[in-house]
């Protein structure tokens, strides 16, 4: 992986020093300052999300989990289900309102992004594909698998182009209840620090909302096609620009530790994608 964003062309041509094959499929990744496999920061995030439940599950008798941990707190979650997620990891989120909180009073006028950018060669998914899934129930569904501190998420569409999410997520333990109410055409006159990037056709942006209606964050994803070529690939793919901007007293351990969600869930999510396009499940036809 790569430590530092670079224009394309640098990011294409020095892929060598961060490239990984993932279920056989070629992803270059950047974001994260601490240069990891994505398999590492899902491990460590499992690890993470299973010392949060066990902390609050006390003395509950749970199932019998297998030895990998990653594949131990999905299966936990699924046993426990959204519901009791919520009901559960409730004190968790009161506590993390009030890191935000905290957060925002000690921030200036300022903000600071968290970002991870990963370039995907998939067989049946392009940049428009994956902008539909996306958006598609079907994203939901994948949801408690895309990361092991993701707990719940539901998503309606409110009007044509415009969504909004319930979401119950952690970032190394910060475990955050928040909507993000308004995610549709980024809206730059209202926040100008999201980034133009006039390269990527397909963006999305909404707030990151508190309960209590607290304006913490804002979300913006962007995806285009990419050249092969430009990889040394065999078939043309696509890219993900995921940014999530906080207010500057933000501390450097969340944006690091939000990046390093950011890549789990880019290649995660993808390979769902790639999965039930494959299968049939999802088709643009039918989204």
């Amino acid at each position: 992986m790569l430590k530092k964003l670079l224009p394309i062309a640098a990011f294409a041509f020095t892929a060598s020093a961060m490239n990984e094959t993932i279920e056989g499929y070629k992803y270059f990744m950047s974001g994260p300052t601490t240069d990891l496999p994505k398999s590492q920061y899902e491990h460590d995030a499992a690890n993470t999300a299973m010392r949060v439940l066990k902390n609050r599950l006390g003395n509950e008798a749970l199932p019998s989990l297998p030895s990998d941990n990653v594949t131990a707190v999905l299966q936990l979650k699924e046993w426990l289900g959204t519901d009791k997620l919520k009901e559960l990891l409730e004190p968790d989120a009161d506590e993390a309102d009030s890191s935000w909180h905290k957060i925002i009073k000690d921030s200036g006028n300022g903000w600071k992004s968290s970002d991870a950018r990963g370039v995907m060669f998939l067989p049946n998914v392009t940049a428009e594909v994956f902008g539909l899934w996306y958006l598609s129930p079907n994203a939901d569904a994948a949801n408690l698998a895309a990361n092991p501190e993701h707990y719940a998420k539901d998503t309606v569409e409110t009007s044509m182009s415009n969504y909004a999410s319930q979401i119950l997520e952690g970032w190394n333990g910060v475990t955050t209840n928040f909507t993000i109410p308004n995610f549709s055409t980024p809206n730059r006159t209202a926040d100008p620090f999201l980034r133009p990037l006039p390269d990527f056709p397909i963006q999305q942006a909404g707030d990151k909302v508190l309960r209590d209606g607290t304006r913490f964050g804002v979300l913006h994803i962007s995806v285009r096609d990419v050249e092969g070529s430009d990889y040394h690939q065999p078939i043309n793919g696509f890219e993900v620009y995921a940014s999530v901007w906080y207010q500057d007293g933000v501390p450097e351990d969340y944006l690091e530790q939000e990046s390093r969600h950011e890549v789990i869930e880019i290649v995660n999510l993808s390979l769902q994608c790639q999965k039930d396009v494959a299968s049939g499940n999802f088709s643009i036809l039918g989204s």
